[in-house]
Protein backbone atom coordinates (compact mmCIF):
# COMPACT_ATOMS: atom_id res chain seq x y z
CA UNK A 1 0.00 0.00 0.00
CA UNK A 2 2.70 2.51 -0.66
CA UNK A 3 1.78 3.27 -4.25
CA UNK A 4 -1.04 5.68 -5.10
CA UNK A 5 -3.16 3.24 -3.11
CA UNK A 6 -0.26 2.52 -0.91
CA UNK A 7 0.96 4.96 1.70
CA UNK A 8 -2.20 6.96 1.67
CA UNK A 9 -4.65 4.10 1.49
CA UNK A 10 -3.42 2.53 4.67
CA UNK A 11 -2.28 5.68 6.41
CA UNK A 12 -5.97 6.27 6.30
CA UNK A 13 -6.61 3.99 9.24
CA UNK A 14 -6.58 6.24 12.29
CA UNK A 15 -8.30 6.14 15.63
CA UNK A 16 -7.69 8.06 18.82
CA UNK A 17 -6.50 6.80 22.07
CA UNK A 18 -6.58 7.80 25.71
CA UNK A 19 -7.18 4.97 28.12
CA UNK A 20 -5.39 1.72 27.27
CA UNK A 21 -2.53 -0.51 28.34
CA UNK A 22 0.99 0.27 27.22
CA UNK A 23 1.94 -1.85 24.23
CA UNK A 24 5.10 -3.85 23.94
CA UNK A 25 5.97 -5.42 20.61
CA UNK A 26 8.27 -8.41 20.87
CA UNK A 27 10.20 -9.19 17.66
CA UNK A 28 9.92 -12.62 16.10
CA UNK A 29 12.56 -15.01 17.37
CA UNK A 30 12.85 -13.33 20.75
CA UNK A 31 14.22 -15.59 23.45
CA UNK A 32 11.84 -14.06 26.00
CA UNK A 33 9.10 -16.65 25.49
CA UNK A 34 7.70 -19.24 23.13
CA UNK A 35 5.63 -17.68 20.41
CA UNK A 36 3.61 -18.30 17.28
CA UNK A 37 4.88 -18.48 13.73
CA UNK A 38 2.39 -17.14 11.15
CA UNK A 39 3.02 -17.95 7.50
CA UNK A 40 1.16 -17.39 4.25
CA UNK A 41 0.76 -19.64 1.22
CA UNK A 42 -0.05 -18.00 -2.09
CA UNK A 43 -3.20 -19.41 -3.67
CA UNK A 44 -3.69 -17.01 -6.60
CA UNK A 45 -1.98 -14.13 -8.37
CA UNK A 46 -2.71 -11.71 -11.17
CA UNK A 47 -5.41 -9.79 -9.33
CA UNK A 48 -5.36 -6.04 -9.90
CA UNK A 49 -4.72 -4.06 -6.71
CA UNK A 50 -6.97 -6.21 -4.50
CA UNK A 51 -8.19 -4.43 -1.38
CA UNK A 52 -10.49 -6.98 0.25
CA UNK A 53 -11.16 -10.71 0.45
CA UNK A 54 -14.41 -11.89 2.00
CA UNK A 55 -17.10 -14.56 1.93
CA UNK A 56 -20.88 -14.78 1.77
CA UNK A 57 -20.92 -17.76 4.19
CA UNK A 58 -23.35 -19.53 1.86
CA UNK A 59 -21.76 -22.97 1.68
CA UNK A 60 -20.52 -22.55 -1.90
CA UNK A 61 -16.86 -22.30 -0.91
CA UNK A 62 -16.42 -19.05 -2.80
CA UNK A 63 -14.18 -16.21 -1.76
CA UNK A 64 -14.83 -12.75 -3.18
CA UNK A 65 -11.89 -10.47 -3.92
CA UNK A 66 -12.47 -6.75 -4.38
CA UNK A 67 -10.23 -4.94 -6.86
CA UNK A 68 -9.68 -1.22 -6.32
CA UNK A 69 -10.62 -0.17 -9.85
CA UNK A 70 -14.17 -1.46 -9.41
CA UNK A 71 -14.39 -5.21 -9.94
CA UNK A 72 -15.21 -8.12 -7.65
CA UNK A 73 -13.65 -11.47 -8.57
CA UNK A 74 -14.58 -14.99 -7.43
CA UNK A 75 -11.98 -17.45 -6.17
CA UNK A 76 -13.32 -21.00 -5.97
CA UNK A 77 -11.92 -24.51 -6.34
CA UNK A 78 -8.38 -23.17 -6.51
CA UNK A 79 -8.81 -20.59 -9.26
CA UNK A 80 -10.04 -17.09 -9.99
CA UNK A 81 -13.01 -17.10 -12.37
CA UNK A 82 -12.48 -15.13 -15.57
CA UNK A 83 -15.83 -13.35 -15.46
CA UNK A 84 -16.08 -10.70 -12.73
CA UNK A 85 -18.77 -11.19 -10.13
CA UNK A 86 -19.51 -7.45 -10.19
CA UNK A 87 -18.06 -4.78 -12.46
CA UNK A 88 -18.80 -1.13 -11.64
CA UNK A 89 -15.59 0.42 -12.98
CA UNK A 90 -17.50 3.08 -14.89
CA UNK A 91 -19.12 4.22 -11.64
CA UNK A 92 -15.92 4.36 -9.58
CA UNK A 93 -13.30 7.07 -9.10
CA UNK A 94 -10.17 5.17 -8.11
CA UNK A 95 -7.75 8.10 -7.92
CA UNK A 96 -5.55 8.21 -4.82
CA UNK A 97 -7.16 6.19 -2.05
CA UNK A 98 -10.42 5.96 -3.96
CA UNK A 99 -11.95 2.99 -5.71
CA UNK A 100 -14.22 0.11 -4.85
CA UNK A 101 -13.20 -0.44 -1.24
CA UNK A 102 -15.26 -3.27 0.22
CA UNK A 103 -18.44 -5.33 0.04
CA UNK A 104 -20.68 -7.02 2.61
CA UNK A 105 -23.31 -9.72 2.12
CA UNK A 106 -26.71 -9.62 3.79
CA UNK A 107 -27.15 -11.78 6.90
CA UNK A 108 -30.17 -13.17 5.01
CA UNK A 109 -28.12 -13.80 1.89
CA UNK A 110 -29.57 -17.18 0.96
CA UNK A 111 -33.18 -15.99 1.01
CA UNK A 112 -32.67 -12.32 0.15
CA UNK A 113 -29.49 -12.08 -1.93
CA UNK A 114 -28.52 -8.45 -1.39
CA UNK A 115 -24.98 -7.17 -1.01
CA UNK A 116 -23.70 -3.72 -0.13
CA UNK A 117 -20.62 -2.06 -1.61
CA UNK A 118 -18.60 0.97 -0.50
CA UNK A 119 -16.92 2.91 -3.29
CA UNK A 120 -15.91 6.40 -4.35
CA UNK A 121 -18.35 7.67 -6.94
CA UNK A 122 -17.53 9.93 -9.84
CA UNK A 123 -18.37 12.98 -7.74
CA UNK A 124 -15.54 11.98 -5.38
CA UNK A 125 -17.79 11.05 -2.46
CA UNK A 126 -18.02 7.82 -0.49
CA UNK A 127 -21.12 5.94 -1.57
CA UNK A 128 -22.60 2.82 -0.05
CA UNK A 129 -24.96 1.09 -2.46
CA UNK A 130 -26.98 -2.09 -2.49
CA UNK A 131 -26.93 -4.66 -5.30
CA UNK A 132 -29.19 -7.66 -5.83
CA UNK A 133 -28.17 -11.08 -7.11
CA UNK A 134 -30.69 -13.20 -9.03
CA UNK A 135 -30.03 -16.01 -6.52
CA UNK A 136 -27.43 -16.58 -3.87
CA UNK A 137 -25.48 -19.08 -5.99
CA UNK A 138 -25.23 -16.78 -9.02
CA UNK A 139 -21.68 -16.02 -10.17
CA UNK A 140 -22.52 -12.58 -11.56
CA UNK A 141 -24.42 -9.56 -10.26
CA UNK A 142 -25.69 -6.83 -12.55
CA UNK A 143 -24.73 -3.24 -11.78
CA UNK A 144 -28.23 -2.29 -13.01
CA UNK A 145 -29.59 -3.53 -9.67
CA UNK A 146 -27.79 -0.69 -7.84
CA UNK A 147 -29.75 1.27 -5.25
CA UNK A 148 -27.94 3.97 -3.26
CA UNK A 149 -28.03 3.55 0.51
CA UNK A 150 -26.01 6.54 1.76
CA UNK A 151 -23.53 9.11 0.45
CA UNK A 152 -20.82 10.66 2.61
CA UNK A 153 -19.61 13.99 1.16
CA UNK A 154 -15.86 14.34 0.68
CA UNK A 155 -13.84 17.55 0.13
CA UNK A 156 -13.02 18.03 -3.55
CA UNK A 157 -9.39 18.94 -2.88
CA UNK A 158 -8.48 15.60 -1.24
CA UNK A 159 -8.44 12.07 -2.62
CA UNK A 160 -7.52 10.30 0.60
CA UNK A 161 -9.02 9.26 3.95
CA UNK A 162 -12.28 7.79 2.70
CA UNK A 163 -12.51 4.93 5.18
CA UNK A 164 -14.47 2.43 3.16
CA UNK A 165 -15.19 -0.71 5.18
CA UNK A 166 -18.71 -2.11 5.23
CA UNK A 167 -19.54 -5.10 7.42
CA UNK A 168 -22.53 -6.53 9.22
CA UNK A 169 -22.21 -6.80 12.96
CA UNK A 170 -23.53 -9.68 15.06
CA UNK A 171 -26.55 -7.46 15.75
CA UNK A 172 -27.54 -7.57 12.07
CA UNK A 173 -26.84 -3.88 11.48
CA UNK A 174 -24.54 -2.55 8.75
CA UNK A 175 -21.44 -0.74 10.00
CA UNK A 176 -19.65 1.73 7.73
CA UNK A 177 -16.25 3.33 8.32
CA UNK A 178 -15.58 6.83 7.04
CA UNK A 179 -12.32 8.77 6.94
CA UNK A 180 -11.85 12.31 8.24
CA UNK A 181 -12.04 13.79 4.73
CA UNK A 182 -8.33 13.92 3.91
CA UNK A 183 -5.52 16.38 4.26
CA UNK A 184 -3.04 16.57 7.12
CA UNK A 185 -4.38 16.73 10.66
CA UNK A 186 -8.09 16.74 9.77
CA UNK A 187 -8.06 20.40 8.65
CA UNK A 188 -11.83 20.85 9.07
CA UNK A 189 -12.05 19.09 12.42
CA UNK A 190 -14.75 16.75 11.14
CA UNK A 191 -13.72 13.60 13.00
CA UNK A 192 -14.67 15.06 16.39
CA UNK A 193 -17.83 16.76 15.16
CA UNK A 194 -21.14 14.95 15.54
CA UNK A 195 -22.54 17.18 12.79
CA UNK A 196 -20.31 15.44 10.24
CA UNK A 197 -20.35 11.87 8.92
CA UNK A 198 -16.58 11.98 8.37
CA UNK A 199 -14.10 10.27 10.70
CA UNK A 200 -16.72 7.90 12.05
CA UNK A 201 -18.07 4.40 12.28
CA UNK A 202 -21.72 4.57 11.25
CA UNK A 203 -24.37 2.00 12.17
CA UNK A 204 -27.54 1.67 10.10
CA UNK A 205 -30.35 -0.85 9.70
CA UNK A 206 -30.60 -1.84 6.04
CA UNK A 207 -32.11 -5.32 5.89
CA UNK A 208 -35.83 -4.81 5.27
CA UNK A 209 -35.50 -1.06 5.85
CA UNK A 210 -37.90 -0.07 3.05
CA UNK A 211 -40.79 -1.90 4.67
CA UNK A 212 -39.98 -0.61 8.17
CA UNK A 213 -39.17 3.04 7.64
CA UNK A 214 -39.67 3.65 3.92
CA UNK A 215 -36.02 4.59 3.33
CA UNK A 216 -32.82 2.82 2.20
CA UNK A 217 -31.78 2.60 5.85
CA UNK A 218 -33.33 3.09 9.27
CA UNK A 219 -31.61 4.39 12.41
CA UNK A 220 -31.28 1.64 15.03
CA UNK A 221 -33.14 2.71 18.20
CA UNK A 222 -30.04 2.08 20.34
CA UNK A 223 -27.69 4.34 18.37
CA UNK A 224 -26.04 6.83 20.77
CA UNK A 225 -27.36 9.98 19.05
CA UNK A 226 -30.75 8.64 18.05
CA UNK A 227 -32.64 11.40 19.90
CA UNK A 228 -30.29 14.26 19.01
CA UNK A 229 -31.58 17.20 17.00
CA UNK A 230 -28.10 18.28 15.90
CA UNK A 231 -25.91 15.16 15.62
CA UNK A 232 -25.94 12.71 12.72
CA UNK A 233 -28.05 9.91 14.16
CA UNK A 234 -26.24 7.20 12.19
CA UNK A 235 -23.00 7.76 14.15
CA UNK A 236 -21.84 4.81 16.26
CA UNK A 237 -18.28 5.95 17.08
CA UNK A 238 -16.35 9.16 16.35
CA UNK A 239 -12.85 10.60 16.46
CA UNK A 240 -11.30 8.42 13.75
CA UNK A 241 -8.78 9.47 11.16
CA UNK A 242 -9.43 6.80 8.58
CA UNK A 243 -10.59 3.38 9.77
CA UNK A 244 -9.65 1.46 6.64
CA UNK A 245 -10.37 -2.00 8.06
CA UNK A 246 -12.41 -3.18 11.02
CA UNK A 247 -13.92 -6.51 12.05
CA UNK A 248 -16.12 -8.13 14.68
CA UNK A 249 -15.28 -10.96 17.04
CA UNK A 250 -18.15 -13.40 16.48
CA UNK A 251 -17.80 -14.80 20.00
CA UNK A 252 -18.43 -11.61 21.97
CA UNK A 253 -19.39 -9.03 19.33
CA UNK A 254 -16.46 -6.69 20.05
CA UNK A 255 -15.51 -4.28 17.27
CA UNK A 256 -11.79 -4.16 16.38
CA UNK A 257 -10.41 -1.26 14.34
CA UNK A 258 -6.97 -0.91 12.76
CA UNK A 259 -5.98 2.74 12.50
CA UNK A 260 -3.06 4.21 10.59
CA UNK A 261 -1.28 7.06 12.31
CA UNK A 262 -0.51 10.53 11.03
CA UNK A 263 3.24 10.47 11.58
CA UNK A 264 4.11 8.81 14.88
CA UNK A 265 1.96 5.88 15.99
CA UNK A 266 -0.14 3.07 14.54
CA UNK A 267 -2.94 1.68 16.66
CA UNK A 268 -5.56 -0.97 17.29
CA UNK A 269 -8.82 0.06 18.93
CA UNK A 270 -11.41 -2.21 20.48
CA UNK A 271 -14.99 -1.18 21.21
CA UNK A 272 -16.96 -3.58 23.35
CA UNK A 273 -20.20 -4.94 21.91
CA UNK A 274 -23.06 -2.47 22.28
CA UNK A 275 -20.81 0.37 23.50
CA UNK A 276 -21.86 3.08 21.08
CA UNK A 277 -20.76 6.70 21.29
CA UNK A 278 -17.06 6.15 22.00
CA UNK A 279 -14.81 9.06 21.09
CA UNK A 280 -11.46 7.72 19.87
CA UNK A 281 -9.84 11.12 19.95
CA UNK A 282 -8.54 12.13 16.53
CA UNK A 283 -7.36 14.82 15.96
CA UNK A 284 -6.85 15.72 19.60
CA UNK A 285 -4.78 12.57 19.87
CA UNK A 286 -2.79 10.27 17.63
CA UNK A 287 -2.25 6.87 19.18
CA UNK A 288 -1.33 7.40 22.80
CA UNK A 289 -0.05 10.94 22.47
CA UNK A 290 -1.48 14.41 21.96
CA UNK A 291 -1.49 15.46 18.32
CA UNK A 292 -3.37 18.78 18.32
CA UNK A 293 -3.97 20.15 21.81
CA UNK A 294 -6.33 22.82 20.48
CA UNK A 295 -8.75 20.05 19.49
CA UNK A 296 -8.76 18.50 22.98
CA UNK A 297 -11.59 19.17 25.41
CA UNK A 298 -11.28 18.78 29.17
CA UNK A 299 -14.93 17.75 29.32
CA UNK A 300 -14.58 14.90 26.84
CA UNK A 301 -13.74 11.29 27.59
CA UNK A 302 -11.50 9.76 24.95
CA UNK A 303 -11.15 6.03 24.50
CA UNK A 304 -7.55 5.01 23.97
CA UNK A 305 -6.16 2.23 21.82
CA UNK A 306 -5.74 -1.28 23.08
CA UNK A 307 -2.45 -1.50 21.19
CA UNK A 308 -0.17 1.08 19.59
CA UNK A 309 3.25 0.94 18.00
CA UNK A 310 5.76 3.40 16.61
CA UNK A 311 7.50 3.77 13.27
CA UNK A 312 10.16 1.34 14.48
CA UNK A 313 7.72 -1.48 13.73
CA UNK A 314 5.67 -0.15 10.85
CA UNK A 315 4.09 2.81 9.14
CA UNK A 316 0.65 1.72 7.89
CA UNK A 317 -1.49 -0.66 9.91
CA UNK A 318 -3.89 -3.03 8.16
CA UNK A 319 -6.65 -4.04 10.55
CA UNK A 320 -7.31 -7.75 10.92
CA UNK A 321 -9.45 -10.35 12.69
CA UNK A 322 -9.71 -12.22 15.94
CA UNK A 323 -9.01 -15.81 14.90
CA UNK A 324 -12.01 -18.10 15.43
CA UNK A 325 -11.28 -20.86 12.94
CA UNK A 326 -10.83 -24.57 13.69
CA UNK A 327 -7.57 -25.44 11.94
CA UNK A 328 -5.32 -23.57 14.40
CA UNK A 329 -7.59 -23.65 17.42
CA UNK A 330 -4.86 -24.69 19.80
CA UNK A 331 -2.42 -22.13 18.46
CA UNK A 332 -4.05 -18.71 18.00
CA UNK A 333 -7.70 -18.96 19.00
CA UNK A 334 -8.90 -15.63 20.36
CA UNK A 335 -5.81 -13.75 19.21
CA UNK A 336 -6.14 -10.66 17.05
CA UNK A 337 -4.12 -10.99 13.84
CA UNK A 338 -3.08 -7.68 12.30
CA UNK A 339 -0.44 -6.49 9.84
CA UNK A 340 1.50 -3.48 8.67
CA UNK A 341 1.60 -2.55 5.01
CA UNK A 342 4.72 -0.46 5.33
CA UNK A 343 6.99 -2.93 7.12
CA UNK A 344 5.28 -6.17 6.06
CA UNK A 345 5.17 -7.38 9.66
CA UNK A 346 2.32 -9.59 10.84
CA UNK A 347 1.44 -9.27 14.53
CA UNK A 348 -0.72 -11.27 16.91
CA UNK A 349 -2.11 -10.13 20.24
CA UNK A 350 -0.91 -11.29 23.64
CA UNK A 351 -1.71 -10.18 27.17
CA UNK A 352 1.35 -7.96 27.19
CA UNK A 353 0.94 -6.47 23.73
CA UNK A 354 1.46 -7.28 20.08
CA UNK A 355 4.08 -9.82 19.08
CA UNK A 356 5.66 -10.17 15.66
CA UNK A 357 4.62 -13.52 14.16
CA UNK A 358 5.72 -13.31 10.54
CA UNK A 359 5.58 -11.13 7.47
CA UNK A 360 3.51 -10.47 4.35
CA UNK A 361 4.74 -7.44 2.38
CA UNK A 362 2.12 -5.15 0.87
CA UNK A 363 -0.86 -6.53 2.76
CA UNK A 364 -3.98 -4.47 2.03
CA UNK A 365 -6.61 -6.55 3.79
CA UNK A 366 -7.34 -9.67 5.79
CA UNK A 367 -10.47 -11.75 5.33
CA UNK A 368 -12.22 -14.87 6.56
CA UNK A 369 -13.42 -17.97 4.74
CA UNK A 370 -16.77 -19.54 5.54
CA UNK A 371 -15.02 -21.59 8.24
CA UNK A 372 -13.33 -18.45 9.62
CA UNK A 373 -9.86 -19.39 8.43
CA UNK A 374 -7.81 -16.29 7.66
CA UNK A 375 -6.87 -15.11 4.18
CA UNK A 376 -5.19 -11.97 2.93
CA UNK A 377 -4.59 -9.96 -0.24
CA UNK A 378 -1.57 -7.87 -1.22
CA UNK A 379 -1.31 -4.81 -3.39
CA UNK A 380 0.74 -6.67 -6.02
CA UNK A 381 -2.19 -8.97 -6.79
CA UNK A 382 -1.68 -11.95 -4.49
CA UNK A 383 -4.26 -13.98 -2.58
CA UNK A 384 -2.90 -15.87 0.44
CA UNK A 385 -4.07 -18.33 3.08
CA UNK A 386 -2.72 -18.23 6.61
CA UNK A 387 -1.06 -21.02 8.55
CA UNK A 388 0.12 -20.90 12.16
CA UNK A 389 2.21 -23.06 14.47
CA UNK A 390 3.85 -22.81 17.85
CA UNK A 391 7.56 -22.05 17.69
Amino acid sequence: MRTALSVRLVRALIVLVVVAPVVVIVPAGSASAAGVSITWSKRAGGLVQPVQVTTARDGTGRLFVVEKAGRVRIYVAGRVLATPYLDIRSLVDDAGEGGLLSIAFSPRWKTTPYLWAAYINNAGDLRVARFRASRYTANTVSRSTLATTIDVPHPDQYDNHFGGQVAFGPDGYLYISTGDGGGTGDPDGDALSTRSLSGKVLRVDVVGAASRCGRPYCIPPTNPFVTSTTAKRSIWALGLRNPWRFSFDPVNGDLWIGDVGQSAQEEVDRIRAGAGGKNLGWSCREGRQVYNASRCSSGTTYTGPLYAYTRSYGTSITGGFVYRGAKYRGVITGRYIVGDFGSGRIFYSTRSGLRTGGSLPGITSFGESGGRELWAVTIDGGLYRMAARLR
